[in-house]
């Protein structure tokens, strides 16, 4: 104990164990812990008992307000929020880097304003929860209803950022995952942060029966582990016999942008397209190039001066199909002014002529990456979207499924799109004509570099496949291009990982059975918020005013 003592008065330990012995800011140092240990838990780091930090929150938020509930409540809520997406979205500095010449001094301001800004959900969510929590120990059940309607919010205010919701803390695939069939990643989420939020109301002082949230939170959670196993053993996955090729130049964001590069970066793309099949595999029925695959508008690619329309024309054999992702023009507005559209084409080969056979209109765009909020006040500021023309894209219709010629009827979602659960809104029934056979998520992942973004992406999307029990194709120009079954997990020998140039030939697996989720889209934000109102009704409400307040007298 003395050695302890003595190593804790060193100089350099002395102004932590001073902060964290004052009770007024003890709080604030568990919330910032708290934030990053839930941030360390999401993959690709997936140090899973940092989900303990949802625990830790809410012991904070409980230990001691001060005289300012409201304002410290909130500002406990935001750090916690901060510190999270600092560490899970601090990949968003290289896109600025791509053109550091021009977008370099954006770099570090969007690093940490983009986390500031997202933890102003958590500090609401922090305040709400203060003022409205239920009596008793059953608060850590409204604790994790009400963080759910803020994560389900913050993919909707301002055109949204769901950027790693709680539910996707488990990797897409595994037996926790397959709960996001039966009530999408929020549902998950509302589980995750129920079982590890827990612990925070646990009295040690009253026996086993202080440990019965623990142990309710770990009976939810093997609950679903259960459910999940079960699918993964009895979700038959059939081969369509489809054949699908897509291609992975493996070039850099900046390097596509280097006139010097064209002729490379779009011969590459012909070659790997018109490459012998793999081993074990017969031509390709459809070719996949990711989202804006070459750094030029389609309008470009198809002038005759730019000497690239031949190879074009040439590309596809006899009964081949082509879907590419590319920027291009779609008419004017009435001012005017031209439409760019951030599109997929889908082209098809027969009789000897090419032709466009159907497109789909990038829905959700990326704010500042692809169109610049309040732009007429913004762009003079030097604020202008990453476009690398004059103006910002311009949104298509919504999300739904498209039914092309010779192509499986396919639900298109243009790199950001993936990250959404539901954007399409439609509700399918089993064995409806309208459900789409397929997903594909073709993206720009070179924006990412070699971050953590890439993984993070993939694993993201890939909740997209276990929510509508749907197979997924992923397209990307850097990596991770691959096929995601059904049950959300990567075939194995499809994926071309990060830096990888090459193609991959694949069979489309077949769908899974329609999940409930597709089934019943709006269950789970209904039932959330019925259940918070739920418990503040029944329950009573307990609200702290101006006064500390200990989470130890809290039983």
């Amino acid at each position: 104990m003395t050695r302890l003592a003595a190593f804790l008065k060193h100089p350099f330990l002395a102004p932590v164990v001073t902060f964290m012995g004052d009770p007024r800011k003890r709080p604030r140092m568990l919330a910032a812990i708290s934030g990053l240990l839930i941030a360390f838990a999401q993959p690709p780091f997936g140090f899973l008992p940092g989900l303990l930090g949802y625990g830790l929150l809410l012991y904070a938020l409980e230990y001691h307000l001060g005289n300012w509930p409201k304002r410290t409540a909130f500002f406990m809520g935001w750090l916690a929020g901060f510190c999270y997406f600092l560490v899970s979205c601090f990949w968003v500095a290289e896109a600025f880097l791509v053109d550091a010449e021009t977008y370099g001094w954006m770099a570090i301001p969007a690093a940490t304003l983009l986390p500031a800004g997202i933890g102003l959900f958590w500090g609401g969510f922090a305040v709400l929860y203060l003022k409205l929590v239920p009596k008793g120990w059953i608060r850590f059940v409204f604790f994790a209803a009400l963080f759910s309607i803020f994560e389900m919010t913050r993919g909707m205010v301002l055109s949204g950022f769901p950027w790693n919701p709680a539910g996707s803390t488990w990797k897409a695939g595994s037996a926790m995952s397959q709960m996001a069939a039966y009530v999408g990643v929020y549902g998950l989420g509302f589980v995750t942060v129920l079982a590890f939020s827990s612990v925070g109301v646990i009295r040690r002082g009253k026996g086993a029966a202080g440990y019965a949230p623990a142990i309710f939170g770990a009976l939810a959670l093997l609950g679903c582990f259960g459910v999940g196993q079960t699918r993964l053993m009895t979700t038959h996955i059939s081969d369509t016999g489809y054949a699908i090729r897509y291609v992975q130049p493996a070039i850099s964001q900046a390097a596509k942008w280097d006139n010097a590069n064209f002729s490379h970066l779009f011969f590459s793309y012909i070659g790997l397209s018109k490459a012998p099949p793999k081993p074990g595999h017969r031509a390709p029925d459809l070719i996949i190039w990711p989202e804006g695959a070459l750094p030029i508008m389609w309008e470009q690619l198809m002038d005759p001066r730019t000497g690239t329309v031949e190879d074009m024309a040439d590309l596809l054999t006899d009964g081949q199909s082509l879907l590419i992702g590319t920027s291009r023009e779609d008419g004017e507005t009435p001012a005017g002014k031209p439409i760019y559209r951030n599109s997929m084409l889908a082209l098809h080969r027969q009789n000897g002529r090419t032709r466009i056979i159907g497109s789909y209109n990038k829905f959700k765009l990326v704010p500042f990456g692809e169109f610049t909020p309040y732009q007429d006040i913004l762009n003079p500021l030097g604020m202008s979207a990453l476009t690398h023309f004059d103006d910002s894209f311009t949104p298509g219709e919504r999300t739904r499924p498209h039914s092309f010629p010779g192509i499986p009827r396919v639900l298109p979602l243009i790199c950001y799109e993936g990250i959404f659960p539901a954007l399409d809104m439609t509700s399918y029934g089993p064995n409806d004509i309208m459900r789409p056979k397929w997903i594909i998520n073709i993206s720009n992942d070179a924006w990412f570099g070699p971050t953590t973004g890439p993984v993070q992406h993939l694993n993201l999307a890939s909740f997209r496949a276990i929510e509508e029990g749907l197979p997924m194709v992923r397209s990307t120009p850097t990596g991770i291009s691959g096929v995601i079954d059904p049950l959300g997990r990567v075939v194995p020998g499809t994926a071309i990982g990060l830096g990888v140039a090459g193609y991959m030939d694949v069979t489309l697996p077949g769908e899974a059975n329609v999940t409930a989720f597709a089934q019943q889209r709006y269950a789970y934000p209904v039932f959330a918020v019925l259940l918070c109102l739920g418990l503040i009704v029944f329950g009573g409400t307990f609200s702290i005013g101006n006064r500390p307040f200990s989470a130890k007298k809290r039983a």
